[in-house]
């Protein structure tokens, strides 16, 4: 009994819900979606809005119906279905509404059904249920709202090029908000695609049918007689291709004789086949579509293996500019082809490379029997050959066989050829690479085969950036002042502290010959966590070569400015460092670590070498004064190859032989004597030349004067204790006590001090001779010194 009661109730509950009032529910739909151009008058998709459930909609319910700020309403036509099924109409009814007409706030009654539209805007109007007149019970709303005239303006560049009709309602309102598409807009255009790709040989052949059609009607504008020179819509070969034959099939909104054709070449020489627009299509007609259908001849002398396309553009204002694939163009032979390059380092060994492709032209291009060969550049040697994987066809090779002891070529043989068109893969060699190896790794494709070719496998970065401020130096002259070198790591860890054999790492800094080191310079890590072995920095083998010892590498990155730059300036008494800055050099790679978002870069460590003093005997040749980099601490590869391949080189400073212009003729200067010659003629001075502990001393002030340098070049300090000559670019200075000068600020060691002797600065010739450049010669029989 108790469940024949639950029955009972919920039906009962189900009664009530059917025939009581539903929640507020209309549904909104497009009854089409056409495509329409912009800065037109068009007719939009037909809107239907339909009531769901019965007794939704009541009196007094408003719905706002807007459409996009771009769109202007004309026309409009509101139809109602009879019927007992739907209200508000009795019969089929419609009513036409001329938009323009009213003016915003109108209210437009629509005959007898009850409803009155508002015009609120060029683009927006309400509904208003004023009455209801259902035939029944269950009698739904249901109005077809068609957008007969409505102005489409240029779509703004934020629009989607969609036009939505966008429905809004107060709460409680039987109609539901909603948004639906009536319409697409086209900006015109046409659209051009072509089938899958032919094959091509030689022998020319049929390409891939291409399809145009308009977006919108009238897209293409009819070009008339004129057609290869006024709103041109045309088809573009790639070189080396022709058009030979084409077909025409026109359909759509185009009939046959709506289009017709000619071939031509346009100003580079290249094929081109053109459309004659004869008739525009319309709204009633539709758009218009045409396949074109066509084959091709080959100029082999031009044709490029590969694809082969058709460029579609023109100056008729409907064409979309496309690039389309027609064909794959195969010629007789093998094509080598890159497909990864990878970044390697230089004096390093093992170092993976990229991988290539060896492709036949056509099946059985490579014949059985014949071989194909990899080559290597100087400076690289194979350390693992390459493995082949066979991508395609059916060929197969045998290999890889060594050719020569140099390790830079290798051979593989063709075993079977192919039935289909082969490509092999070339993959996970490994090479070793000099120290000077070049900028990139480029292998070069030969043998019997027929393929040739050249392909990169590998970008190379040398471990280290060598930066050297070039100075100008003269043959036969001793303690000349260098610049200052920077040797900076592009990678943490480039500088090794072991060799292979676990030995300690070092970095060799070499002079040429006939030029050397005239003090140890100092040496020092100016950024970065890499650690010298300072207590043996040492000259050898003549003090032409400094020996860097290194303790350990460093690890830890350092971060940089992307900016900055690799050559930096170091500023001078004379104000040189523009001209050092423009007269810099440099050897390997610089801001090649890793880019960060902040906009720097990181790197290894830095050493800094100064206090670089040359001597240059009389055997040097003028031009460039070339320092070798090389050591353990930079290449493991040292025993692959031969030393000059493992060494960079960096101008370190120009030799010339030029007389300086401070002093053209040679100076005499008599011990015991105020008298002193220059070039024959005789002065005073107001001190005498004097010899102390085996050293000929005279006033340094004379000494300048007699090289050529005036009272305005000759600066004291009398709080410093300083003399400074400014003998042209070069600036000298010597301190009352101090055994060492000063050229351009760098110290160089002497074993005597300037001492002051009746007011004057007194110095032995040699030093003061030396650091002008000059030469002093002693004749003891006289008891002479002569400056030079």
């Amino acid at each position: 009994m108790m469940s024949k009661i639950l029955v009972l109730i919920c039906v009962f509950c189900f009664l009530l819900t059917a025939a009581g009032p539903a929640a507020a529910y209309t549904t909104v739909k497009a009854q089409q979606t056409p495509t329409v151009s912009a800065d037109s008058t068009v007719a939009l998709g037909t809107l239907l809005l339909k009531e769901e459930y019965a007794n939704s909609i009541k009196t007094g319910d408003w719905v706002t119906i807007s459409l996009p700020s771009f769109v202007e309403l004309q026309q409009l036509r509101l139809y109602f279905p009879g019927g007992t099924s739907y209200w508000p109409s009795v019969t089929d009814a419609t009513y036409a509404v001329d938009y323009t007409v009213y003016r915003m706030g109108d209210e437009i009654p629509l005959g007898s059904s009850g409803v009155t539209l508002w015009k609120e805007g060029l683009n927006t109007f309400s509904l208003k249920v004023t009455k209801i007149n259902r035939k029944s019970a269950t009698s739904t709303f249901r109005c077809e709202i068609y957008f007969d005239q409505v102005y489409i303006k240029a779509l703004p560049p934020e629009e989607s090029g969609k036009i939505d009709v966008t429905l809004d309602a107060p709460s409680g309102s039987g109609f539901s908000p909603g948004t639906v598409t009536v319409a697409n807009v086209s900006i015109g255009g046409s659209t051009a695609t072509a089938a899958s790709p032919e094959s091509l040989t030689d022998l020319g052949g049929k390409v891939a049918n291409i399809t145009l059609k308009e977006n919108v009607p009238g897209a293409l504008k009819m070009n008339g007689t004129d057609f290869r020179k006024q709103d041109t819509v045309k088809f573009v070969l790639s070189p080396g291709f022709t058009w030979q034959t084409v077909v025409l099939l026109p359909s759509w909104g185009w009939q046959s004789g709506d289009i017709d054709y000619a071939m031509g070449e346009d100003t580079s020489g290249r094929s081109v086949l053109y459309l004659q627009i004869k008739k525009e299509t319309t709204k009633d007609t539709g758009v218009g579509r045409v396949i074109i259908s066509g084959t091709v001849s080959v100029d082999e002398s031009i044709a490029r293996s590969g694809k082969v396309e058709v460029s579609y553009e023109g100056n008729n204002p409907g064409v979309d500019p496309a690039l389309l694939e027609v064909a794959e163009y195969s010629t007789a032979g093998a094509a080598v082809n890159g497909k990864t390059a990878t970044d390697v380092v230089a004096g390093h060994s093992n170092q993976r490379i990229g991988e290539f492709t060896v492709t036949e032209g056509m099946a059985g291009d490579l014949a059985r029997g014949r071989t194909i060969t990899l080559t290597l550049p100087e400076g690289v040697k194979w350390n693992t050959y390459p493995t082949v994987k066979r991508e395609a066809g059916n060929g197969e090779l045998s290999g890889p066989v060594p050719v020569g002891d140099d390790k830079q070529t290798v051979k593989f043989t063709v075993i079977r050829s192919g039935t289909e068109k082969t490509a092999f893969c070339f993959k996970y060699a490994a090479v070793d690479l000099a120290l000077d190896a070049p900028e990139q790794v480029d292998i070069t494709v030969g043998g019997s085969a027929g393929a040739r070719g050249t392909v990169t496998v590998a970008h190379v970065q040398p471990p280290v950036a060598v930066v050297a401020e070039k100075t100008t130096v003269r043959i036969g002259v001793p303690s000349q002042p260098g610049g200052k070198l920077t040797i900076t790591e592009n990678m943490p860890g480039a500088v090794r502290a072991r060799d292979a054999g676990g030995a300690t790492a070092f970095l060799r800094l070499e002079l040429p010959e006939g030029v050397t080191f005239a003090q140890k310079p100092v040496v020092e890590v100016s950024t970065g966590d890499l650690i010298l072995d300072n207590t043996h920095i040492r000259l050898e083998q003549g003090d032409r070569v400094l020996v860097i010892p290194v303790k350990t590498s460093s690890v830890s990155p350092v971060s940089k400015p992307i900016e900055e730059s690799a050559v930096q300036s170091e500023s001078s008494p004379t104000g040189e460092a523009e001209e050092k800055s423009a007269s810099s050099t440099e050897v390997g790679v610089t801001g090649s670590g890793t880019e960060t978002s902040s906009g720097t870069e990181t790197q290894g460590s830095t050493i800094t070498v100064s206090g670089i003093v040359l001597t240059v005997d009389r055997t040097v040749p003028e031009g460039a004064v070339n320092l070798k980099v090389s050591g353990s601490a930079l290449s493991e590869t040292e025993r692959i190859f031969s030393g000059t391949l493992n060494e960079l080189k960096v101008p370190l400073a120009t030799c010339g032989t030029p007389a300086p212009d401070q002093i053209r003729v040679a100076a005499v200067f008599t011990i015991g004597s105020k008298m002193y010659q220059v070039g024959g003629t005789e002065r005073e001075m107001d001190v005498e030349p004097y010899v102390k502990n085996g050293r000929t001393y005279a006033p340094v002030r004379y000494l300048a004067l007699a090289a050529g340098l005036n009272d305005e070049n000759i600066l004291w300090d009398g709080s410093n204790q300083t003399v400074t000559l400014l003998a042209g670019k070069r600036v000298v200075q010597f301190k009352v006590g101090q055994k060492a000068y000063l050229i351009q600020g760098v110290p160089i060691s002497i074993d005597a001090a300037p001492e002051i002797v009746n007011g004057r600065t007194m110095l032995p010739y040699r030093f003061v001779a030396q650091a002008l450049g000059l030469q002093a010669e002693w004749n003891e029989s006289a008891q002479q010194v002569i400056i030079r």
